[in-house]
C-alpha cells in the first residue's frame, strides 16, 4: 500500500513515457490541429496505450511485470516511429499561447484544480486511517478491489476478487490503469490518484474543446460547458426556509444535497462531483468520448475525412473503458451521419422541421406514456424492448434508405470510406471485446423499463425540477435552432428514446450513465438558445443581469453539492484494518482466498488485494451476478464450522477472519474456529485463522 520513493518515481516515469507516446501519435495523425488540441488529443492516446498496450501481452504473460516492459517497448516503438514520420506544426508553446487568447481555458484550469482536490481527498491516507468523501465512500472500495487485486494476484483475464471464479466483465481498463502503476511500487493512493487527474483534464478540456467546435464560438462553448459540469436543478428550493438547521444540512448530511436527495425525487446528480469523481469507468470512458466527438465533428462537419479512421480506432477501444460511453457514441454517430446524409441530398430543412416536431410530440406522449403505464403498474415489461427496437430499426432503415440514394447518386466509395471505414475498424476492434467480456454478462439483465427513476411524479414534473433552467433552455433550443444547427444537436434524441425504453444494469439509476451524453448535447442547445436571448439586450447593464441570474439558477444547486463535497470526510479503513492489511501483504500467498463478512470496505479486497468468498451484495447485485450460494456457505463456515469441514474444502478457503463486523454479521462460533484452525494474527479484534498450510494448498 505505502509503495516507495523509487516505486513513485517508476511509475512516474512509466506514466510519462506512456504519455510522450500519446503526444508524438497525435503529432503524427493530427497535424493540422492547434497545439492545445493536440495536447488534449494525445495525453488521451497515451492513456489509452498504457490501457491497452499491457492488454495485449498478459493474455500470454499475465498482468506482470514482464508484459508491462513489452508494453512499454510496443508504446517508444510507436512514438518513435510516429514523430519520425510527423511533419512540423503547432506544438507545446502554441497551446500556451492559447491562454492568452481565450480565457475560456482558465475556468477549465480552475475546475480542473478543484477536481484534482477531490480526487485526492477521495483516498486520503492520514492520522494511519484511510479517509472518503461523501460521493466516493460507496464505490472507491469496489474499485481498489479491481486495482490491487490485478496487480498484487497478476491474473489474466481477471476475476473478481469479491466472487473468484467470476471473469471480470465489468469494464475494468480505468482501473487497470492504476494497477500498472501499484504494479510497479507506486503508492496506492498515488496510483489511485494520477490516472484519475489526467482524466479528469481530459473531460474538462475535452469538452470545452468540442462545445466550443460544436457552436462556433469559445464564449458560446464556455456556456455550455458551464451548465454541463455546474448542472442542477430546482433541489435548492427544498433547503430553503425552515431555520438555518435545514440548509446546514447540506454540509452535514449524508447525502442530503441539492441534486441527489432522493427523498424529493431530486435524482439529476452533479456532473463533476457524483458522476465522475466516484465513477471511474465514466470518468476515463469520457476522457475519450468528450475528444473523440471533437475528432467526429471535424470529419463530418469540416472536411476532415481522415479523422474518420482516427475515430474508428479511439471508438474501437472504447468498450472496456466504458461500455455505456460506447452505445452513446454509436448513437451519435448514427444520428450524425443521418444529418450528413440528409444535408448532401439537400433535405436539412424538412429533417429539422420534422426532428422539431418529434420533440414536441415525443415530450406529450412521453408524458402521457408515463401517466397509464404508471397507473397500471406497467413500467416494467418486456413490450418496452420491442418499441425502442422498432424505433431504432426505423431509424436504420430511414439510414439506409438515404444510403441508397447517395449511392445512386455515385457516392458510394465516398461513404466507405468515411462513415464505412468508422463502422469497420470501430467493430473490428470493439466486437471481440463485446464477445469475451460484454454480452456474456451484461446480455441477461437488459429489459424494458419505461421513464427511468421518474417515480410517483409525473414525467415533465420530474425533469423540470431535475433539470430546471436548463431543461428549458435546452427545449427551446431545439426548437429554434437553425436546421443546420438542429442536426447538430440531435444525437440528444436517439439517446434520451433508448435510455428511457431500455435499462442495460439492474439498477434504474444507471441509466444516467447514458443521459448524460445527451445532455451534453441538450447543454449545447441551451448555451445557444441563452446567447441568442441575452444578445436581444442591447444595454450591457440588463444583459450582464439576466445573465447572471440565469447562471445562478442554474448552478446554485452544483455550487452547494461541490461545496458539500469539498468538506466531507468518512473513514473507510481504521488502523487495525491498515495493519491486518500490511501483514496480509507480506504474509499470504498472491491468491489466497479469505473467508469475510460481505461488507463493502473490506480491506482484505481493497487494500490487501486478495480473494475473499462473498463481497458486498451492492456491488454483485448490480453487476447481475449470482452471488447466493457464496454468501449462504460463508454464513454456515462461520456459524457452524464444525459441521461445515467439506465446505472449507470445497470452495477452497485458506483463512477465516474474525473481526467486529463478523461478529455483527453473522453468530460466530469462535471457539469452534479455534478448535479447528491455527490463529495466525490477533490484535485483539482482529482473529485471523489459517485453514490451510501452504503445502496442504498444493
Amino acid at each position: 500500500m505505502e509503495g516507495s520513493l523509487w516505486g513513485a518515481l517508476a511509475a512516474l516515469a512509466l506514466f510519462g513515457a506512456f504519455q510522450g507516446c500519446g503526444m508524438a501519435v497525435a503529432r503524427f495523425a493530427l497535424p493540422g490541429e492547434s497545439g492545445g488540441a493536440k495536447l488534449l488529443l494525445g495525453s488521451v492516446a497515451g492513456t489509452v496505450m498504457l490501457q491497452w498496450f499491457p492488454v495485449v501481452f498478459a493474455f500470454f504473460l499475465g498482468f506482470t511485470l514482464p508484459a508491462h516492459l513489452c508494453a512499454l517497448a510496443l508504446a517508444l516503438a510507436c512514438g518513435a516511429l510516429c514523430w519520425r514520420f510527423s511533419r512540423r506544426g503547432p506544438g507545446l508553446g502554441q497551446a500556451l499561447l492559447a491562454f492568452r487568447r481565450r480565457k475560456a481555458l482558465w475556468a477549465a484550469v480552475a475546475l480542473w484544480g478543484f477536481a484534482c482536490f477531490l480526487v485526492w481527498k477521495s483516498l486520503l491516507f492520514q492520522d494511519g486511517c484511510v479517509y472518503s468523501s461523501q460521493a466516493t465512500y460507496g464505490d472507491t472500495c469496489m474499485h481498489l478491489s479491481f486495482i490491487t487485486s490485478l496487480a498484487r494476484q497478476g491474473e489474466f483475464p481477471p476475476e473478481y476478487s469479491i466472487l473468484p471464479g467470476t471473469r471480470l466483465a465489468y469494464p475494468f481498463l480505468g482501473d487497470s490503469v492504476s494497477a500498472s502503476l501499484y504494479l510497479v511500487g507506486a503508492p496506492l493512493n498515488l496510483a489511485y490518484a494520477l490516472p484519475m487527474w489526467f482524466a479528469m483534464g481530459q473531460v474538462i478540456f475535452g469538452f470545452l474543446l468540442f462545445a466550443a467546435r460544436l457552436l462556433g464560438s469559445w464564449n458560446k462553448g464556455l456556456l455550455a460547458w458551464t451548465l454541463f459540469f455546474f448542472n442542477g436543478g430546482l433541489g435548492f428550493v427544498y433547503f430553503l426556509g425552515g431555520g438555518w438547521e435545514n440548509f446546514s444540512r447540506i454540509f452535514t448530511e449524508f447525502y442530503q444535497t441539492p441534486t441527489n436527495l432522493t427523498e424529493e425525487n431530486i435524482r439529476w446528480v452533479n456532473v463533476v462531483v457524483d458522476m465522475m469523481l466516484p465513477q471511474r469507468a465514466l470518468l476515463f470512458g469520457w476522457g475519450v468520448l468528450f475528444p473523440l466527438l471533437y475528432l467526429l465533428y471535424r470529419a463530418a462537419f469540416q472536411g476532415q475525412k481522415r479523422y474518420f479512421w482516427w475515430g474508428g480506432v479511439l471508438a474501437g477501444l472504447l468498450p472496456m473503458i466504458h461500455t455505456h460511453s460506447f452505445l452513446a457514441l454509436a448513437l451519435v454517430c448514427g444520428a450524425w451521419m443521418v444529418y450528413t446524409l440528409c444535408r448532401d441530398l439537400g433535405w436539412v430543412r424538412p429533417a429539422a422541421r420534422l426532428g422539431k416536431a418529434l420533440v414536441v410530440l415525443g415530450l406529450l406522449a412521453m408524458a402521457s406514456l408515463k401517466t397509464v403505464l404508471h397507473a397500471t403498474s406497467r413500467e416494467d415489461s418486456p413490450k418496452l424492448l420491442w418499441v425502442a427496437g422498432a424505433g431504432l430499426c426505423l431509424c436504420a432503415g430511414a439510414a439506409m434508405v438515404l444510403v441508397c440514394l447517395r449511392c445512386r447518386q455515385g457516392k458510394g466509395r465516398q461513404l466507405l470510406s468515411t462513415w464505412g471505414a468508422l463502422f469497420l475498424i470501430t467493430c473490428g476492434l470493439a466486437l471481440p471485446q463485446l464477445l469475451f467480456w460484454t454480452f456474456g454478462q451484461a446480455g441477461g439483465f437488459v429489459r424494458g423499463h419505461f421513464a427511468w427513476v421518474t417515480g410517483e411524479d409525473s414525467y415533465l414534473w420530474f425533469y423540470l425540477k431535475n433539470l430546471g433552467l436548463t431543461g428549458v433552455l435546452a427545449l427551446l433550443g431545439l426548437l429554434a435552432a437553425k436546421p443546420g444547427e438542429f442536426g447538430k444537436y440531435a444525437p440528444a434524441l436517439p439517446i434520451w428514446f433508448l435510455g428511457e425504453f431500455v435499462e442495460f444494469q439492474p439498477n434504474d439509476y444507471d441509466n444516467n450513465k447514458l443521459f448524460y451524453v445527451a445532455f451534453a448535447f441538450l447543454c449545447c442547445a441551451g448555451a445557444q438558445a441563452l446567447w441568442q436571448g441575452l444578445s436581444r439586450l442591447k444595454a450591457a447593464g440588463p444583459r450582464r443581469c439576466l445573465a447572471g441570474a440565469s447562471l445562478g439558477l442554474c448552478c446554485c444547486a452544483a455550487v452547494l453539492t461541490m461545496g458539500r463535497e469539498a468538506v466531507a470526510r468518512y473513514v473507510l479503513f481504521d488502523p487495525g484494518a491498515i495493519a491486518l492489511s500490511a501483514y496480509l501483504e507480506e504474509e499470504l500467498p498472491a491468491d489466497a482466498l479469505v473467508l469475510t463478512d460481505s461488507r463493502h470496505n473490506n480491506e482484505v479486497a481493497s487494500l490487501a488485494g486478495r480473494d475473499i468468498l462473498c463481497g458486498s451484495p451492492s456491488y454483485l447485485y448490480y453487476h447481475g451476478l449470482d452471488y447466493t450460494r457464496q454468501q449462504e456457505a460463508a454464513r454456515q463456515m462461520y456459524e457452524a464450522p464444525e459441521a461445515s469441514r467439506n465446505l472449507f474444502d470445497a470452495w477452497g478457503v485458506d483463512y477465516v477472519l474474525v473481526s467486529d463486523f463478523e461478529r455483527g454479521s453473522y453468530q460466530v462460533d469462535e471457539v469452534g474456529l479455534a478448535a479447528l484452525f491455527p490463529k495466525v494474527y490477533d490484535d485483539g479484534s482482529r482473529v485471523l485463522y489459517q485453514v490451510r498450510t501452504e503445502k496442504e494448498r498444493v
